[in-house]
C-alpha cells in the first residue's frame, strides 16, 4: 500500500511543486516508486517542471468521472516518475470520498504517492488531507511563510489529528542567516512547530528545471538526504554545512 504524502505550503512561492518533483526523484533514486499528483486545480505546473506537459492526456478528475481508466491517465517521466496531471477547474464531483477512492485506485502500483496541494489553506486542502497519511510542510526561512505555514498545517490537522507531520526549508541561503536576511533553521522550526526532514540550499538550477536545466551536484545530494530520512534512515544534518 501506497504511502500518501500532502506537500503543502502556507503561500505561494516557496518553491513546492519543484520539491515535489525533486524529491520524487529522490525516491526513485532509492528503488522506490513513484506517483506524483498535481491538486493545484486550474493552475497545474508539474507538467511542465518535469517536461511531460505536451504528453498529458487526462487530469485526476477524468478518473473521478469515469471519462477514462485509472491505468490511462497517469503520464511517464524518463525516470520513471509517474504524474496525474491536474484538472482544469473545480468541480462539486470533487469531494473527501472521490478523493480517496481515487488514490484507492493506485495503491498498490506505487510505494509513494506524493499530492502537491495548491498554496494556502482552504476547503480543497480539507479533502486533500482526509485521504493522506502524512502531511509535508515546504516552507522558505522568512517570517511572513513561517507564518502562514503554521496556520496551513494546523488547519489541516484539525482534519485529521494523527497524521504524521515533517517540514523541508527550501532556499535556504548559509550567507542571508550570518547576514541576518533569513531566518535560523531553530527559529524556523520553532515557528512551525514541526519536525525537520531537509535543507534545500538556494540553488539556480532548481529553479530553473522547467527550462531543462539540472539540478548541481550539491543541490541533489540535499534531495537524496531529504529522501533517505523521509524512508526512515538515519542521516545527520551537517553542521558545518547548515543544512
Amino acid at each position: 500500500m501506497a504511502k500518501k504524502i500532502l506537500v503543502l505550503s502556507g503561500k505561494g512561492g516557496v518553491g513546492k511543486s519543484t520539491v515535489c518533483a525533486c524529491l520524487a526523484d529522490g525516491l526513485k533514486d532509492n528503488s522506490k516508486s513513484v506517483l506524483l499528483v498535481d491538486a493545484d486545480v486550474g493552475f497545474r505546473s508539474l507538467d511542465l517542471i518535469m517536461r511531460v506537459g505536451d504528453s498529458v492526456v487526462y487530469n485526476w478528475l477524468d478518473v473521478i468521472s469515469g471519462n477514462c481508466e485509472a491505468a490511462a491517465a497517469p503520464v511517464i517521466k524518463e525516470n520513471e516518475v509517474a504524474l496525474l496531471s491536474a484538472p482544469p477547474a473545480f468541480s462539486d464531483e470533487i469531494t473527501a470520498e472521490s478523493f480517496g477512492e481515487l488514490l484507492g485506485k493506485y495503491d498498490i502500483d506505487y510505494d509513494y504517492i506524493l499530492i502537491d496541494a495548491p498554496a494556502g489553506s482552504g476547503e480543497l486542502h480539507k479533502i486533500l488531507a482526509g485521504s493522506v497519511d502524512m502531511l509535508l510542510l515546504v516552507v522558505t526561512p522568512d517570517p511572513i511563510c513561517v507564518r502562514s505555514a503554521e496556520v496551513a498545517i494546523d488547519r489541516a490537522l484539525e482534519v485529521k489529528p494523527s497524521l504524521e507531520t515533517a517540514m523541508i526549508i527550501n532556499r535556504f541561503n548559509k550567507l542571508e542567516v550570518m547576514a541576518g536576511r533569513q531566518m535560523k533553521l531553530d527559529d524556523v522550526i520553532d515557528g512551525t512547530h514541526t519536525r525537520l526532514l531537509g535543507v534545500i540550499p538556494e540553488s539556480d538550477s532548481i529553479r530553473l528545471i522547467p527550462s531543462g536545466e539540472e539540478p548541481t551536484k550539491y543541490a541533489a545530494s540535499a534531495f537524496e538526504r531529504t529522501a533517505k530520512r523521509l524512508l526512515g534512515e538515519s542521516v545527520k544534518f551537517r553542521i558545518k554545512d547548515f543544512y
